[in-house]
Formats: structure tokens, sequence, C-alpha cells
């Protein structure tokens, strides 16, 4: 090989190498598009600290912003208004929690967000219409202190564990409000309750009542780039096979759980898996917050006899056949369960690692009997009245069917009581007027629920509260500890010992975790946010602030930037720098699309390695050839 040839070649592998390490431009979402929304009821109000459920908090959490954002899988708390926090175990039993907020958000009137409005939502706001709010503060809090405008201290009378889960900080059902907006006026009929004014990536931009609800795209948005879509539309559609149809025709790009019914939900899978459907998905999946079918016993004193004695509630739960119920009330959606909480994040961590008795009909017939139920002339051994709301949950007419049929195999006879959902609240949770009953329970997280449900402290004629009557004083002990256990390993230790005595005290027998379903047209993408579908647009652990539509084109816009120049002025010998920002604008017209560099400062800097030695190499080659020969 000549020389030349080898400075060639030189040159050539030292071009190669500058290309491989070039940085790789990788280009983001475009902003654009308007995501349809389906829902099937209308909010009684959109006051941002408070909506009454999770089918309404959907479109709050998209308005406005919570201090902290909790993450689906772990549920600990991320950065959100506030940028950090810091929580102190005091010396008299009492907890301090100090959040440093962010500098740069502002209300969708251009006002600054400040430690204020923090204050103000907690004292004044929030307990207007947030229960769960408004208890922590009536019984925990001691004092909410604001030293400057991005700082504020929350003051608690002891450790709550509670406070670090969803619905208090973070997550479900808490956006802070403007003070500004709302001090010296009548809270509960504050015009912005319909017309909020929030921090949040989309302002609210009209309603139309019993028809839509439109948001459109912060463009002053504190976390700057964010959102991508320009508008989300929440239509009101009241039926499911009105949502479904829409969802077909592509009118509505996304449903979630609510007003969808389940074998309308599977209708679509069949259609998608046909590829009547191209570009839609449908899927199910555990409640986020764990929650269950539970067919719970009623064991007040003036309760049945019969089922005072564990064995016949053992008898019960192995009478059951749960993936029975799974496939024929569900669809094989759900997960029939083995034990007291389903493998939700919310409450998979609470395990007890005890399971309740699987289906088996001869060891329920041997119970019985030893708990002195034989069976009498015709057959059977006594009567139990199961009463349910077949209004709000209709699929429960069918589950109770099938409870029926399971328990007469070992002749106990099941009468079903079907009410609306008002007659089936008076009867169970004020009058205590049933036998047992299937109950929607809700499990997680932490250990409020399991509080409310299966304590002393929940045996109160009111809804949603532990109408069983089930009271265990070594159960109660352990999970009022777990209640004011900050440390959450500890906290959670607490929680499995107590639930190992709840299951094998039996007061229910639970049988399927309740499914959630999500429909979604594939235009638009999560990536940026896995699990937003599921979690932004129902429990609000995360909001649609990052999704985007994988078909908006590429646009242009007219960016201002405000000129910076440098000066220099020569004064007796001395050169003194100085920093001038001109008056004029100038302004640069660009894709929107925005770029990222993928490649570390490294591969920049071999580069520019790479690249001197190309010009070496080229320079010293025509050094060569210029050279006469001798």
């Amino acid at each position: 090989m000549t020389g030349n040839r080898k400075y060639l070649l030189a040159l050539l592998l030292a071009l190669l190498l500058a290309f491989s390490a070039a940085p790789s431009i990788q280009a983001q979402p475009r902003h654009g598009g308007t995501l349809v929304v389906g829902i099937s009821s209308e909010p009684p109000h959109l006051a941002l600290s408070g909506p009454p459920t999770w089918a309404f908090y959907q479109i709050v959490r998209q308005i406005g912003n919570s201090l902290v954002s909790i993450d689906p899988e772990t549920l600990e708390w991320q950065p959100e208004l506030a940028e950090s926090w810091q929580v102190i175990k005091e010396r008299d039993g009492g907890m301090t929690i100090v959040f440093k907020l962010v500098r740069n958000a502002t209300w969708h009137d251009g006002r600054k967000f400040t430690s204020a409005d923090v204050k103000f939502t907690y004292e004044v706001v929030a307990p207007v219409f947030n229960s769960f709010v408004a208890y922590m503060v009536k019984s925990y809090v001691k004092s909410i202190e604001t030293p400057d405008d991005y700082t504020v201290i929350f003051r608690f009378n002891t450790t709550w564990a509670p406070a670090f889960y969803p619905g208090y900080f973070g997550g479900s059902g808490i956006n802070i409000s403007p003070k500004h907006l709302y001090e010296n006026t009548d809270i509960a009929n504050n015009p912005y309750n319909t017309q909020p004014i929030g921090t949040g990536p989309f302002k609210f931009k009209e309603w139309k009542k019993g028809e839509y609800i439109i948001l459109e795209r912060n463009e002053n948005y504190w976390k700057k780039g964010l959102p991508y879509l320009d508008r989300i539309i929440f239509r009101i559609i009241r039926t499911s096979p009105a949502l479904t149809l829409a969802f077909e025709k592509g009118d509505v790009d996304f449903i979630w759980t609510y007003g969808l019914t389940i074998s309308d939900a599977v209708g679509l899978q069949e259609k998608i898996g046909l590829g009547r459907l191209p570009g839609k998905r449908v899927w199910f999946f555990p409640s986020p917050g764990g929650s269950l079918d539970v067919v719970g016993f009623n064991l007040h004193p003036e309760g049945p006899a019969p089922l005072k004695d564990v064995r016949v509630r053992k008898a019960i739960a192995a009478a059951i056949d749960r993936h029975k119920i799974a496939e024929v009330v569900y669809f094989n959606r759900v997960e029939a369960l083995d034990t007291v909480v389903s493998s939700a994040p919310a409450v998979a961590q609470y395990n007890p690692g005890v399971n309740q008795p699987a289906y088996n009909p001869a060891l329920a017939e041997r119970l019985l009997d030893e708990a002195g139920y034989r069976r009498g002339p015709d057959g059977t051994r006594f009567k139990l009245r199961l009463m349910i709301d077949s209004v709000s949950y209709p699929f429960y007419l069918k589950e109770a069917e099938l409870i029926r049929d399971f328990l007469a195999q070992v002749g106990i006879v099941v009468e079903i009581v079907a009410l609306d959902t008002a007659a089936w609240h008076e009867r169970v949770f004020r009058n205590w007027d049933f036998d047992m009953s299937i109950f929607p329970f809700v499990h997680g997280p932490g250990p409020t629920f399991f509080i409310r449900y299966y304590t002393e402290k929940g045996i109160v004629r009111a809804s949603w509260s532990n109408a069983m009557g089930y009271n265990n004083p070594e159960f109660n002990k352990l999970i009022f500890a777990a209640e004011y256990e900050i440390d959450r390993q500890k906290e959670v230790e607490l929680v499995r010992k107590a639930l190992k005595i709840l299951v094998e005290d039996q007061p229910a027998v639970w049988t399927c975790s309740r499914t959630f379903v999500a429909a979604v047209n594939l235009d638009f993408s999560d990536e940026l946010a896995p699990g937003a579908w599921e979690n932004g647009m129902g429990t609000g652990y995360l909001n649609l602030e990052k999704i985007y539509w994988v078909k908006a084109p590429v646009r242009t816009e007219v960016i201002t930037v405000e000129r910076t120049m440098i000066q220099t002025i020569i004064q007796g010998g001395t050169t003194v720098m100085t920093t001038v920002v001109k008056s004029e604008v100038v302004t640069v017209t660009q894709p929107t699309q925005v770029v990222t560099q993928v490649v570390p400062e490294w591969a920049i800097a071999a580069v520019v390695v790479a690249v001197v030695v190309a010009v070496a190499a080229v320079s010293f080659a025509v050094s060569r050839t210029r050279k006469p020969k001798t």
C-alpha cells in the first residue's frame, strides 16, 4: 500500500469515527390534537379541592395541581406544586411536614401561586367539598403556617400514616384552589366552582350542561413545554350502548370504566380481535385502590345466630366458588380472591399470607355439621337473607343468584332481597336489617378503610361503615397502631398482622377484585407517562399533560427572543466587560417539534477529537502530494 493510500485510509477512518460519534437528535411528540373523553354522568360542580367521585376528578385533575403527585405503582410522593418536603417526628409525639413550593407556578388568570393559596385551601375551601381533608384538618392538624411565600408547614398533633396516601396531599380529590378568587365568598356557591381557575396544564373553556365540558391548553403552564394536546373535550353520554357506539364510530377517543358495562367492553374487545376496530384498544385492570366484592355477615347481637359461629362463616366461604363468580359475572376479567386483599398496588403489600377456605363443598358440609347445624328432613339447615343494591350494581343480581345456588348445595336457603340504592343504604347501613350483603368495599391504600369497615370506630349507623358489626380488640389494637406509624415498612407489618386475624375470623367472604376498564383510540399515546390512561383518568394519580396525538402535524410558530449583547468599553487602559440587555425584539420562526440531545458530553468531545484528527490527516496528505519527488 502506498503512503498516500495509507493517509487516505486514515482520513476515511477518522471521518467515520466523527459521524458515528456525532450527537443523534431524537424527535419528541409535537403539540396539537383534541382528545374526546366519554363520561356517563354530569358533575355537580368542578371545584378543584374535592369533587365527590373519581368519575369527576378526572376532569379537574387536568385543570389544577396538588401539592404532590402519587406514583401509581409504589404510591410514593412525587414533586408537583411542592418541589421538596421534610417530615419531622416531634418529641411530643406530633408530626410536622414542611413543603417547599415551586416558584414559577401561576394561576390561569396570571396571578402568582403562593403558600397562602395552600393554607387557604386546606383551612377554608377543601373542608367544604372533601370529607377526607375535612377529617384530617379537624382531627389531626394543629396548625398550618406560611413563614414565606414558598414554604408551608403542616403541624400534626400525632404521627398519622394516612396523610402519606392519596386523598390528602395528592392523588384523588385534592387540588389547590386560588385564595384570591374564594376569599370572602360563599365557598359552596362560588361561581368558580363551575368555571374553575387552576394552575394545571389545561384551562377551563366551556361547559354546556348535558352535552360537554371543554378544556384548552394552558400555554403558560409552569412545566415548560407541556401539555402536548390543544384541548380535551368531555362528552356526556349517559348509556353504555351509546358510549360504545360513539367509541366505535370515532366520536369518542377514550372511556374510563364508569358508564361502560363489562358486557359492552367485552363486545368491543371481540370486535378488535376480529379486526373490525383497527387502531383501538380495550383492556381490563384491577381496581387501583384495591376495591373488591365483599359478602359481609351481620355479626351484631341481633343478627342471625348461625353467623356467630366462625365455623359457619368458614363453611359459607368454602361453599362459594369464587372462580365461577369471576367467570360468569365478570367474564374472567377479575381476580378471584384467596385472601382479604387483591394484587392491586394499593393493597398487595398487605397480603397477610393467610387464605380463606378454597371452594370445597365437602368441607362446608363437615363444618356445618360440627357447628350443630345438621340438615333437617327437607335437607335444609337454616335460612339467610342476602341484600343487594341492584340499581347502582346491577351485576350483583347475578352474583347473588350464584351465591344462592352454591349455598343451596350445602343446605343453606338464601332469599335474595334486591333494593334500590337508597333503600339498600337504609336497610343495611342504618338499620342493620340484613343477614348477608354484597359490599363494594375499597381496602386501600393505607389502613384507613380497614378501620372504617372492620373496627369498633366504624360501627355507626352511616353509609360506608362497619355495618357488619365485626369487633375484635386484638385486630383493633394492631390496625389502630398502623394508623399512627409513619415508617412505611413498620406500618405494613402491623397491617399484615391485623389482617391475619381478620382472615382467621372470616367476618366476610372476599369474592373478587372489582375490575376497571379502559377503551382508547391508539392515535393518542401515553408512552411518556405509562399508566396515565388507568391512573390519570380515574384515580387522579397522574394527569394527562404528557399524553400526545401521534398524528399531530409539524407546525411553525413565532418565538419572541430577548436579545442580549456584550459591549466592550475601554476606560483608562482597562477593559470593562458590560452585559447590556437590548430592548429590541427578534422573532424566529421554527417548527414546534422539540428535539433533545440523547448523547452524553463525552461523545461530543469524541466528535471534536475526531474532527481534529481528520483535519490533520487531510493536511498531511495534501502536503505529501505537493512534495516534489527526488
